[in-house]
């Protein structure tokens, strides 16, 4: 008989958690289980890449209108005559307002979890893929032999409450990470519960990304300069607006470049504005999300990852997998992805130090070469992550 899994997730938005639970779904075995994934909201940009054997089911149009408006909210609820639901959803919209603390949190997820249909069935394990609600979900709204929760991120720079959280992971059967580094914040913050932290990776298929790579040309040929490429959600903490400064200080030094940001988010009518109040709008080209967004990251000059933070990014092992030449910040968990001078330069945070480490591999074509040849020596796919994966549900 199949094992029943059930995942857990916001939505399918851009981001890598998302792209990496779509891998990881791609690669299931089918054969030994039957798999639900719990999308809080069924939307997003991956939707369309989840497998057909995956049955999506969501939190309900209860929950679908408590997270939207207020004002719809709760003109649907109490004309639905769900009185109960309309008092939480105006007791919800205070609680935001409210200064950080565990009864904030515990105000706000209460709110928001009376929303929320229970799926209806037992389950061998249940996988939050994602820190947050979806853990809280999980272990409060589900009923399951195993329960396990993912934190994609360096726990620290996520602005959680650790106190608040700590109730809920001593409760998880396993806590799965991205990368050694998050594991090791992860056990300094919650000492409580080092013993179930794993280590999985995000799963990169060299071969499928080479394969999509090159189905299209997308830049202008016409164009002589060089072409850098950024893959990342437009929100703080992928440090776009970095890249912003640093691409103004590239185009003032000489440097004739393009620099193509791949990925949408909060933060794009910011950047767009920024972009031309300084002159880049033929320069820092911001084209929104891709499907494939392998053709850039194949074709480009140099790869640049500006991030404040991460956990293990994706798009950095992707374009290691294309071997390009790569030029990254020093953001906390960077180590465990890159060597600078080896396979990357890994520069500052300040857009000053990371525009002085790109000027120095446009300057010296030698240089994007060394690293290139560095990269196709030592890589090589991790689809053998997905046997943690099944040991773990074991």
């Amino acid at each position: 008989m199949k094992k029943k899994l059930l995942f857990i997730m916001p939505s399918l938005d851009t981001g890598g958690a998302e792209k990496s639970l779509i891998t990881l779904l791609g690669l299931l075995d089918y054969a030994r289980y039957d798999v639900e994934l719990m999308l809080f909201k069924k939307t997003g940009f991956f939707l369309e890449r989840v497998p057909g054997q995956v049955r999506i089911i969501d939190a309900g149009r209860d929950y679908e209108y408590f997270d939207g408006s207020a004002r719809k909210a709760l003109a649907h609820f109490i004309g639905e005559g769900k009185f109960r639901l309309a008092w939480l959803r105006l007791r919800y919209t205070r609680a935001l307002d409210l200064a950080e603390s565990v009864a904030k949190r515990q105000t706000v997820w209460r709110c928001l979890s009376d929303a929320m249909r229970r799926p209806g069935q037992v389950y061998e394990a249940v996988i939050a893929y994602m820190e947050g609600n979806p853990i809280y979900y999980a272990l409060e709204k589900t009923q399951a032999v195993k329960k396990i929760g993912y934190i994609h991120s360096d726990y620290n720079q996520l602005g959680l409450n650790p106190e608040f959280d700590r109730m809920f992971f001593e409760k998880l059967d396993a806590i799965v990470t991205v990368s050694d580094a998050c594991a090791e914040s992860m056990a300094r913050t919650f000492p409580s519960c080092a013993r179930k932290i794993t280590v999985i990776e995000n799963i990169i298929s060299v071969k499928e990304i080479e394969r999509l790579a090159y189905t299209q040309r997308v830049f202008d040929e016409n164009f002589k300069g060089l072409n850098l490429v950024s893959v990342a959600r437009l929100a703080r903490e992928k440090g776009i607006d970095i890249a912003l400064a640093a691409c103004a200080l590239l185009v003032d030094a000489g440097a004739d470049i393009r620099w193509h940001i791949i990925g949408d988010g909060s933060e794009r009518q910011a950047l767009e504005t920024a972009a031309a109040q300084a002159g880049l709008s033929g320069r820092f080209l911001l084209l929104g999300a891709k499907k494939n967004p392998y053709p850039y990251m194949a074709q480009c000059d140099i790869y640049v990852q500006p991030s404040r933070y991460e956990g293990k990014s994706i798009a950095l092992e992707e374009a290691k997998a294309l071997a390009k030449p790569i030029v990254a910040t020093e953001f906390s968990t960077v180590g465990g992805q890159l060597k600078d001078g080896e396979n990357a330069f890994i520069a500052g945070m300040e857009p000053e130090k990371l525009a002085q480490k790109i000027l120095s591999l446009i300057r010296q074509p030698q240089l994007r070469e060394q690293l290139s040849a560095n990269l196709k020596r030592s890589r090589a796919g991790n689809e053998a992550e997905i046997e943690k994966f099944y040991t773990l549900l074991n």
